[in-house]
């Protein structure tokens, strides 16, 4: 068995990779020779891509869990539906992205994936993965939507009432012929964003341009909205988001309910996990900011080391600190950058969730990113203080004052039952800092703010 599954799996890596290639065909409209990405040079590309992809909006909505409550009269908990699928087969994925898995942490609730390039989160009912550099992250999509079509609405998994889908059943299912759009209509939410790229020319496929990027993603969502926040000719930011009509439905249900209806008039909806992202993503780093993120290079480097180093980085700044009980998994590239994932237990002051920061500091194109979907009240003093933060307003503070960008935007993204959480945040004032841009969009089930500073001269 062990053989086959080995057989099996090259076969559809190989498969895989003829894949990839001929969709990066396909979206390269230049008649330049394909290049490597270990031959180009220059300046490191700091700016992520961020795809998120819902497929239930909790996971006791999850079809294993429904039929072990109509079947048992139980809930199932430990590793229960993407949680299931083999680290083997994530890898497999992200070799289509060009990113490797350096580390992973684990809690009750979520795996995360610490990547030579950023960071992947897997939850039971939903996926974070978020790539920096000249990675192609939409070429690992079609792979991604098998692996959870697959995992989590096959019968043949279902079936399973085990921790883990073996990598060979998921070989077979991934190497179906399955049209892109019946892949896409198995996902409730999907949110696709980044900041406008530093050096564009660099990127690979659909990458290169939004546009482009936008027409990927058409292939597999119906009706799925691309927008642009922020000036054009200046920082912005990018967003893609769809959702099933089950999700739009309940986004008009819990509309209606925000302006008054009688609750008896209604339909019932089931609970919807409460959905926040905040960003801070900041450029042009201080100068003696950016050398705590350059390192010595040594003649025998190995991983556990550059994790030893990473946590001694994440502890001189403070950053272990951020939230009480941090289990924290960081990492120092040689010569220089950083990358750290931490899971966070909730307490009185904020929800159980990750943070994840990455660090470019290379001189002319330096940049860090810090993100988070622990849910923090938008409004409270800045208390410096304090040895953990309690508010958005302390977070950004620390964040900035960790790099002291010459410029940052921060973005919060917040489903609906917080409402009024990024208009609260709009008054958000940072020392030495001057408000630019100051946007508010509502969406149908989440609003978005987008903040945009300057270091004052």
């Amino acid at each position: 068995m062990e053989c086959d599954s080995r057989l099996s799996m090259a076969s559809i890596d190989a498969d895989a990779r003829a894949s990839a290639e001929a969709a990066e065909k396909q979206w390269d409209d230049t008649e330049a020779p394909r290049v490597e990405m270990s031959e180009l040079g220059g300046p490191f590309e700091g700016p992520e891509k961020l795809l998120e992809l819902w497929f239930a909006p909790n996971v006791e909505a999850l079809p294993e869990c429904q039929r072990a409550m109509v079947e048992r009269g139980t809930r199932l908990g430990g590793r229960i539906g993407l949680r299931r699928v083999p680290k083997s087969t994530w890898e497999s994925m992200l070799d289509l992205v060009k990113c490797k898995v350096l580390s992973v942490e684990t809690s009750p609730d979520v795996d995360a994936y610490l990547l030579s390039e950023s960071s992947m989160f897997v939850y039971p009912h939903k996926l974070i993965l978020k790539t920096c550099g000249t990675t192609t992250l939409l070429f690992g999509l079609d792979r991604l939507l098998r692996i959870a079509k697959a995992t989590l609405f096959d019968e043949e998994a279902l079936s399973l009432q085990a921790s883990s889908v073996s990598s060979t059943m998921l070989a077979a299912a991934v190497a179906g012929d399955t049209d892109g759009k019946i892949l896409g209509s198995y996902v409730r939410h999907c949110f696709y964003s980044r900041k406008s790229f530093m050096f564009p020319e660099k990127q690979q496929g659909p990458h290169r341009d939004w546009m482009l990027e936008t027409q990927f993603l058409d292939q597999y969502f119906d009706h799925g909205a691309a927008y642009t926040v922020g000036k054009m000719n200046g920082d912005h930011w990018l967003l893609y988001m769809a959702q099933s009509i089950d999700a739009e439905a309940e986004a008009v249900i819990h509309n209606e309910e925000q302006v008054g209806m009688d609750m008896d008039t209604l339909p019932t909806r089931r609970a919807v996990d409460t959905d926040s992202t905040l960003e801070i993503l900041m450029t042009e780093l201080a100068p003696e900011a950016c050398a705590q993120f350059h390192f010595d290079a040594k003649e025998d480097t190995d991983v556990d080391a550059a994790h030893r180093l990473g946590r001694q980085v994440s502890q001189a700044l403070g950053l272990s600190d951020l939230f009480a009980q941090t289990q924290l998994d960081a990492f120092a590239f040689e010569p220089c950058g950083y990358s750290a994932n931490a899971l966070v237990p909730a307490n009185a002051h904020h929800s159980a969730g990750y943070w994840t920061i990455h660090v470019t500091p290379e001189q002319g194109s330096s940049y860090a990113s810090f993100e988070t979907n622990v849910t923090l009240d938008c409004e409270g003093p800045i208390q410096a203080a304090r040895t953990h933060v309690t508010n958005v307003p302390e977070l950004a503070h620390r964040v900035v004052n960790t790099f002291r960008p010459g410029s940052f935007t921060l973005t919060l993204f917040v489903s609906i039952d917080h409402a009024g959480s990024a208009a609260a945040l709009r008054a958000l004032e940072l020392h030495g800092y001057t408000k630019s841009d100051r946007i508010l969009y509502e969406f149908e089930g989440y609003e978005l703010l987008f903040l945009s500073f300057h270091r004052r001269r």
